[in-house]
This record gives structure tokens, C-alpha cells and sequence, in this order.
């Protein structure tokens, strides 16, 4: 079963085209996007996730557009964005239960992918006193803590340590055995990450599609 759809899909920024004509068909499991910055494969994450709305084109994420139909997906999706802003006058732990009760979900599985990721450590401090690498895994916590159907990361390996590496690798490989969708735009590939897909970027257009075995 196809889970993400694009077809023909673009979208511009004043005179500049972020993306243009990309068609691509993603079924289930784990599907790296690479590319080096600006090759677009950002734009299309935040298209897929409905953060952003086509120029032209479509894309269609579970059956759903994810621009028109975004209540509905919201309950089927969590991602975590490069360089999202947080709010800073909260601590870790009130965003993060917030986020629960808004997405309905039990503040266990969260709590508990906390302390593996580190997080519980400074999770009761304000937001604002974070460094990068203490707010990347806030963010990382904020997408993988929740039950969904697809999570979109975008550069989940910059700002963390290598211990923290090697955890999101085993996270990954889980949701993934566990019948989950994932698309992870990166310029870095980490030992031991296994992909379905490998899909390359290049000035905005998709120039390869490998797909694994």
C-alpha cells in the first residue's frame, strides 16, 4: 500500500522554486531522503506533514491531503523539524504534557522515552535555558513519544551525541518493524540504519530512487 503520494508536486518562494515536478510513490517502512541543504528535501517533508501548501501538484499522505485535510492526519502523524521554534517560556515536561492531552495520549509512553533519550534529566527547566543538542532531543521526544502511523524527522541526527545516535537507530529500526512509515531527510547516514527507500535531492528535484535488496 502506497502511504505517501506525490505527483508532479512543486512549491515556489517568491522567485525561488524550493521544488519542482517531484513524483514519487512510498509504501510502508523506513525511507531516507538525502541530500545537501537546499535540495529541497525539507520543503518536502513540511508538504507531506501539511506545514506547508503546494504551489502545484499534489501530495497525499495516508489517503489524505495533508494541506486541506490536516485535523484529520494530525492524528496520524508526528514529526519533529529542524530548527522549529519551541516555546521557551515552558519547561520541557508542561510542553510535552500538553502535547499529550491535546493528541489524547498517555503521558507513560512518553515519560518513559525520556529518560532513554535523556531527557528527564532537565525536562523540569524552562525551555530557554536549553542548549541546541538539549532542545534537538525535546523536539525528537515530541514526535517519537507518540503513537502514529508515520513520523517525518527532518536532520534527527545533528546536535546529538553519539550514545544519542545509537538510540534513535534502535528507535527507528523498531517503528519500523513495527509496520510504521518514516521519512528522515538527512545529509548523514549513521552505522547500522537499514532503509527501505533511499530518495536523493538535488536543486529541488528527486534524481534517484534506490530502493533496498
Amino acid at each position: 500500500m502506497e502511504v505517501v503520494v506525490a505527483e508532479n508536486l512543486s512549491k515556489r518562494f517568491g522567485f525561488t522554486w524550493a521544488l519542482r515536478g517531484v513524483s514519487l510513490k512510498l509504501g510502508g517502512g523506513l525511507h531516507l531522503l538525502l541530500g545537501p541543504n537546499g535540495s529541497g528535501k525539507t520543503t518536502f517533508l513540511k508538504l507531506a506533514v501539511g506545514m506547508l501548501k503546494p504551489t502545484s501538484g499534489l501530495v497525499r499522505v495516508l489517503g489524505l491531503d495533508p494541506w486541506r485535510e490536516w485535523p484529520e492526519l494530525s492524528k496520524r502523524v508526528a514529526f519533529a523539524m529542524e530548527g522549529a521554534p519551541l516555546p521557551w517560556w515552558m519547561s520541557g515536561r508542561s510542553l510535552l504534557a500538553e502535547l499529550c492531552s491535546m493528541r489524547g495520549s498517555p503521558f507513560s509512553g512518553v515519560e518513559r522515552l525520556a529518560g532513554e533519550l535523556g531527557v528527564a534529566g532537565y525536562w523540569e527547566r524552562p525551555i530557554l535555558t536549553y542548549s541546541s543538542g538539549m532542545a534537538k532531543r525535546l523536539h525528537l521526544l515530541a514526535a517519537l513519544g507518540f503513537e502514529a502511523d508515520l513520523y517525518a524527522l527532518d536532520e534527527p541526527f545533528t546536535l546529538v551525541d553519539k550514545a544519542t545516535i545509537a538510540k534513535l537507530v534502535q528507535l527507528l529500526e523498531e517503528l519500523r518493524s513495527g509496520g510504521r512509515t518514516l521519512l528522515v531527510a538527512t545529509h548523514y547516514l549513521p552505522e547500522g540504519l537499514e532503509a527501505d527507500t533511499i530518495v536523493r535531492f538535488e536543486d529541488g528535484r528527486v534524481v534517484s530512487v534506490e530502493k533496498a535488496g
